[in-house]
């Protein structure tokens, strides 16, 4: 009886252990953009529209600091990172130091890498007693003669041990803003994915870990322009009757590398047409292919709507993998992929075979992320809740915890 009861009954949401949080007085002077953590969860660095990133740290007692301040007021973990706004911020693996890629509406990608010494960095910018940058003739012509690239050997007033990030590499290549970058999992090296709004993910490389200075571009994957042509010109006249749907054209918003290590190298690609994309490499071709296109982001009319946000989820022996999307149509979406190793020998396998897609949610969602196990989804809109999702024994997934900004976790019902 017991036995039958507890089978028929619904299981309990499960409950979050309570946390202490933090609430952070973030130092930047507009949006904040991206948040990024480090492989150990144990920094982060926010990227924002005043030009400037900054990179927080985890102290022993449990808060985040971003960095020390020195004699003049200066943070010595931010620095003026573009000549625009900053996208997004992405952390290397730490086997390669500590690595940051910003992507930014100059058009460029700038990899930034952390020194210790007692120098002066011009990366850093100097604030007036009010908390506003600089715009001294001096301030202006440091930031935009390299961002922060260059260095001087006078020393600073500050600490000898400060940390000081100096600027490696900057990738140009883009014809328009750069919306996303991701540096890829380790087994494949140094690189790192970037696309931009020309609609073009650009894969670039290290030659040599030891100097940074020296990027190739290794690969390219280009929108299919009538795809997309055709998707922004329903988007255009939807906009003319409604006026819901805004003009501006983001090429790629967002992009996702798989970290599976038996398996070639993946990306899933998001566009502003609505269309979501997996891309493999594919050695016999040496070029990035069009492995499968997930379902479209789009209106219950059919109208696309732009993807936000991708993720791959890490894959810890399943037989397929978990992508989550989501998009304007406000819809939070998981797709289940067959998996696919690729190369000629396998050829009846070789094909990534889509499986099936579950909507979560019907709510606005702007990002989505896995946890480490791929097992536990995290969504966030702009309605200030953080929410968590899991897949139950059947198959069925569900919303398990709810996190309010700046409040504690609740239960949900």
């Amino acid at each position: 009886m017991t036995s039958a009861a507890s089978a028929t009954t619904p299981s309990k949401p499960h409950r979050l252990l309570s946390t202490t949080s933090q609430i952070l007085p973030h130092g930047h002077l507009d949006y904040v953009y991206d948040i990024s953590f480090d492989y150990y969860g144990r920094r982060f660095a926010t990227a924002s529209a005043d030009r400037t990133v900054r990179v927080w740290d985890l102290t022993d007692e449990g808060l985040w600091m971003s960095g020390e301040l020195g004699g003049a007021g200066n943070n010595k973990n931010e620095w003026v990172a573009a000549r625009g706004a900053v996208r997004r911020v992405s952390w290397s693996h730490p086997e390669f130091g500590q690595l940051l890629a910003t992507a930014g509406a100059d058009h460029s990608v700038v990899i930034w890498e952390e020194r210790e010494g007692n120098f002066k960095s011009l990366a850093t910018p100097d604030r007036t007693a009010d908390g506003f940058l600089e715009t001294n003739e001096n301030n202006n012509n440091a930031a935009m003669s390299g961002i922060g690239g260059s260095t001087t050997n006078n020393a600073s007033s500050g600490d000898s041990s400060a940390s000081r990030w100096i600027q490696k590499a900057t990738l140009s290549d883009a014809r328009r803003a750069v919306t996303t970058v991701e540096f890829a999992p380790r087994h494949l090296g140094l690189r790192l994915a970037a696309g931009s709004a020309d609609g073009v993910v650009r894969i670039y490389e290290a030659l040599d870990t030891m100097n940074l200075n020296h990027w190739k571009l290794d690969g390219v994957i280009e929108a299919e322009v009538e795809d997309d042509a055709v998707a922004e010109n329903e988007m255009g006249q939807q906009m003319n009757i409604s006026g819901e749907i805004q003009s501006e054209n983001m090429g790629v918003s967002s992009l996702s590398w798989c970290t599976g290590r038996f398996e070639p190298a993946t990306l899933v690609v998001g566009f502003s047409s609505g269309r979501a994309s997996i891309y493999r490499y594919d050695d016999s071709s040496r070029s990035w292919v069009e492995a499968i296109r997930l379902p479209n982001h789009a209106t219950t009319t059919g109208v696309p709507r732009g993807v936000l946000d991708v993720a791959f989820a890490p894959n810890v022996g399943r037989s397929y993998h978990l992508i989550a999307t989501c998009g304007k149509d406000n819809r939070l979406k998981v797709h289940r992929v067959k998996r696919g190793r690729g190369g000629k020998e396998e050829e009846g396998s070789s094909q990534m075979t889509l499986e099936g897609t579950e909507v979560l949610d019907h709510s606005e969602v702007w990002r989505c992320q896995w946890n480490l196990t791929g097992t536990v989804l995290a969504s966030s809109g702009d309605c200030g809740v953080v929410k968590l999702w899991k897949c139950d024994f059947q198959g069925r997934w569900k919303c398990i915890s709810e996190l309010c900004g700046g409040t504690a976790c609740r239960e949900t019902v």
